[in-house]
């Protein structure tokens, strides 16, 4: 086995195992058990848990940067078409994603260098601007974004938990189907107020 495929079989591990009990009640042993690998390879490597998880982190957050890119190459779609294409994004491995989402929350030692702020906010906000007039101040862009993001995350954790699962089965009669509706009646919603707010 290469130093390379070691390497990526310990961070899937690690990636599995953290999402699945959190950081702090994962232990090295159990990761290096997963990976099959011995547990002076597993320091060899990463030295420590905390720097396993950083580099988790950061792999996550690369290969989701990585498609966020991808999906803003297309100037010339609208602010909630974009958005829409983030959640189905998130949304695409259920399972996947929702052992991401656990693993940041479950994540005892915080990764301070690594960069968290919402992945495509830049990209969101260039759609936003082409749509709203230039009488809209930058607080209310960020506002904007934000409410948007956290819509879009609530979601796709609905869509992916059993929890969530249930509470759309009992109070969404379209089911998960509604989503994308609604994600797009509050971006033009948000788009339209604000241009009307902020119209000369």
């Amino acid at each position: 086995m290469s130093e390379q495929d070691t390497r990526s079989r310990i961070i899937e591990a690690s990636t599995y195992l953290f999402g699945l009990k959190g950081y702090d009640a994962t232990s090295t042993r159990e990761i290096a058990q997963r990976a099959g690998v011995n547990i002076a390879s597993l320091n060899y490597h990463f030295k420590s848990k905390q720097g396993i998880l950083e580099e988790v982190t950061g792999c996550v957050i690369a290969e989701f940067k990585d498609k966020v890119q991808k999906l803003a190459e297309n100037k010339d779609q609208s602010a909630s078409e974009f958005a829409l294409s983030i959640y189905e994004t998130m949304t695409e491995d259920e399972i996947k994603f929702l052992n991401h989402f656990k693993l940041f929350l479950g994540a005892g030692t915080p990764c301070h260098e690594l960069d968290t702020s919402p992945i495509g906010w830049e990209h969101l906000s260039y759609y936003l601007k082409k749509e709203l007039g230039t009488n809209v101040p930058d607080s209310e862009m960020i506002w904007a974004s934000s409410v948007i993001f956290t819509y879009i995350m609530h979601v796709a954790v609905m869509s992916a938990s059993v929890v969530g699962k249930e509470h759309i089965n009992k109070f969404l009669p379209q089911g998960k189907a509604a989503f994308p509706i609604y994600i797009r009646q509050l971006v033009e919603t948000i788009v339209r107020d604000l241009n009307t707010r902020y119209s000369v």
